[in-house]
C-alpha cells in the first residue's frame, strides 16, 4: 500500500487530528507535492490550502526547509525561513514507510507565536531558548540567506563585518580574513564563494601550515611525471589548477615560507603557473581568499612576509574578533550546539547555571572550536539531563580557575575606580564576589558612557538581554553607586 493511498484512506480521521493541533503542519509526498496542510498552517500562511494540495513545494515555497528534509533524508531543526513575506522557525523530518522514503512533514511558528511563548514563561532555560529563536529570525533580515547557518547573536560585533559580504562576494577582489584559530575563518571563506559569481565552480581550501614545506609547492602548483622520486605517472594537478574558474582558500598563509611566497606572488600577478618539473605555462582564472592568525605587518618589518604579496592578497580585510571579546555570541552557540548534540545522541541535556557561567567567562583560546569540544565532552559525560562543571574537561576547569585567580591583578584599576574593594575580613565566597564585580563594572561602564546604555553594553561585551537582566538583578546596588 502506497503512502499516499494510505493517507487518503484515513484522511478524514487524520485531518481531524492535525486540524486540532495548534502548530502549523505541512506534508509532502516523495516528489515534493503537498498532500496535506492543516488548518493552523492555512490561517498562519494566509493561503487556501485546497489550492496548494497537489502542487509542488518547489514552485510555491522555493528553498523551503521541508524540501531540505525530503532531499537529504536528514531532520531539519530550528531552521529559519522567509516566505510569503513572513519569518518562520521551521522543523522538518523525512517520512519513511518500510524503510523507504515516502515524503516529509514540517511544523512551523512565526514571530508572533514566539512572542506569545516568551510571555508565557519565565524560566532560565525557556527564556534562553526563546531568545535563541528570536535571534534566528533577526539574522534572516541582516545576513544573506546563504549565511543562515552562521551562528552569532543579533547583537554580535560580527554583524557589520558579515553584512559587507553580500556586496563584496560578487566581485573578484582578493580578501584577507584575519582572526585567531577556531573563530570560523573558513566558514566565512566558503560563504563568500557561495555568494559569488563563481558559485557552482570549484572551491579548493588548503591549510598552508599543515603541509611540510617540501611538499607544499607541489600541492599548490602540481607536478609533471618524473619531477621527483615517487611522482605519479602523468603527473598531478595542484590546488591552483583544481580551483581554476573558481576560488582557492589559502588558510594560514602567514605560515608559508618566504621562498614559496615569491612563487605565489608570481602566479597571482601573471595569472598562470608552471607545474614542478614542467615548462608549460598554464593560464589561471582563480579568485584568492587568504586567512591568517599572524601579525603580517610585524612579519613584513622582520622580513618574514613579503610586502608585495601582502598588498596582493589584501584587497579587503575581514577581521573576526575572538570569542572572548564577543560574549554575546557564546550563549547562542551553546544553545545551537546543545540542539545539535541532542539530535546526534538522541537525548536532551542542558547546562547548569554554574557550568553556563564558567563557559561564558572562560577565555576560550580555541574559540568556537574549543567551545564545541567542551560542550560535547560535557554532553557525553553528564549522567543526568543537566551538565555540571564536573562534566567539563579538566583542562577547561583548570584554565578557568587560573584565569579567575588572575582577576584581581588584571582588574585592579577598574575595581578601585568603581569602589569595589575586598578587605581581609570580607567573605571570600566566589559567587558573592563575582556579583560585586559585576555591579562595579556595570557602574563604571554607565559612568564612562554618561549613562548611555547602548555604549555601556558595547564596553562590557555582553548582550543587551544580559545587560538588562543584570540591571534588574542589581537595581538597588547600581542605583546607590550612581547617585
Amino acid at each position: 500500500m502506497s503512502f499516499l493511498f494510505a493517507f487518503e484512506e484515513d484522511q478524514t480521521f487524520l485531518s481531524s487530528i492535525f486540524d486540532a493541533i495548534h502548530d502549523c503542519v505541512k506534508i509532502v509526498d516523495k516528489d515534493g507535492n503537498f498532500i496535506f496542510i492543516n488548518l493552523s498552517a492555512e490561517r498562519n500562511m494566509n493561503i487556501d490550502r485546497e489550492e496548494w494540495i497537489g502542487k509542488n513545494a518547489k514552485e510555491l515555497l522555493p528553498n523551503s526547509v521541508i524540501l531540505d528534509a525530503l532531499h537529504t533524508g536528514i531532520p531539519q531543526f530550528h531552521k529559519h525561513s522567509f516566505v510569503l513575506n513572513k519569518n518562520f522557525i521551521v522543523h522538518a523530518s523525512p517520512l519513511t514507510l518500510n524503510g523507504d522514503l515516502v515524503g516529509a512533514i514540517s511544523t512551523h511558528k512565526d514571530g508572533s507565536e514566539i512572542e506569545k511563548l516568551k510571555e508565557s514563561f519565565d524560566h532560565f532555560t525557556i527564556n534562553k531558548y526563546i531568545n535563541y529563536l528570536e535571534n534566528e529570525l533577526h539574522l534572516i533580515q541582516m545576513l544573506p540567506l546563504e549565511m543562515k547557518d552562521f551562528v552569532i547573536s543579533k547583537d554580535s560585533t560580527l554583524i557589520h563585518e558579515l553584512s559587507k559580504i553580500k556586496k563584496l562576494a560578487p566581485t573578484d577582489i582578493s580578501i584577507l580574513i584575519r582572526g585567531e584559530s577556531g573563530v570560523g575563518k573558513e566558514v566565512i571563506a566558503k560563504n563568500i564563494h557561495q555568494l559569488s559569481n563563481r558559485m557552482g565552480k570549484p572551491y579548493i581550501p588548503i591549510n598552508c601550515a599543515a603541509i611540510p614545506e617540501a611538499l607544499l609547492e607541489s600541492e599548490l602548483f602540481g607536478y609533471e611525471e618524473g619531477a621527483f622520486t615517487g611522482a605519479k605517472k602523468n603527473g598531478k594537478k595542484g590546488k591552483f589548477e583544481l580551483a581554476n574558474k573558481g576560488t582557492i582558500f589559502l588558510d594560514e598563509i602567514g605560515d608559508m615560507s618566504y621562498h614559496l611566497q615569491a612563487k605565489i606572488l608570481r602566479v597571482l600577478q601573471q595569472k598562470e603557473l608552471v607545474r614542478v618539473g614542467g615548462s608549460e605555462a598554464i593560464p589561471l582564472d582563480v579568485r584568492v581568499i587568504a586567512a591568517t592568525n599572524q601579525d603580517l605587518e610585524s612579519m613584513i618589518i622582520n622580513n618574514t612576509f613579503r610586502e608585495d604579496l601582502y598588498y596582493r592578497i589584501n584587497g579587503l580585510t575581514f577581521t573576526i574578533p575572538p570569542l572572548r571579546e564577543r560574549k554575546m555570541d557564546i550563549d547562542v552557540l551553546i544553545l545551537h550546539y546543545l540542539k545539535e548534540f541532542s539530535y546526534k545522541y538522541n537525548k536532551q541535556k542542558r547546562l547548569s547555571q554554574e557550568a553556563h557561567h564558567l563557559l561564558l567567562n572562560h577565555s576560550l583560546l580555541g574559540n568556537v572550536r574549543e567551545l564545541i569540544n567542551v560542550l560535547e565532552h560535557g554532553f557525553v559525560l553528564a549522567e543526568t539531563d543537566e551538565i555540571q562543571i564536573s562534566d567539563l574537561p579538566k583542562s577547561c576547569i583548570e584554565g578557568y580557575m587560573a584565569q579567575e585567580e588572575d582577576i584581581p591583578q588584571r582588574r585592579s584599576k577598574e575595581i578601585e575606580a568603581s569602589s569595589f574593594t575586598l578587605s581581609d575580613s570580607d567573605s571570600l565566597d566566589f559567587m558573592e564576589n563575582m556579583s560585586k564585580l559585576e555591579v562595579a563594572l556595570i557602574v563604571k561602564a554607565l559612568k564612562r558612557s554618561n549613562n548611555n546604555r547602548s555604549k555601556a553594553i558595547k564596553m562590557l561585551g555582553i548582550s543587551r538581554q544580559s545587560f538588562y537582566d543584570r540591571l534588574k538583578k542589581y537595581e538597588k546596588e547600581i542605583s546607590y553607586y550612581l547617585k
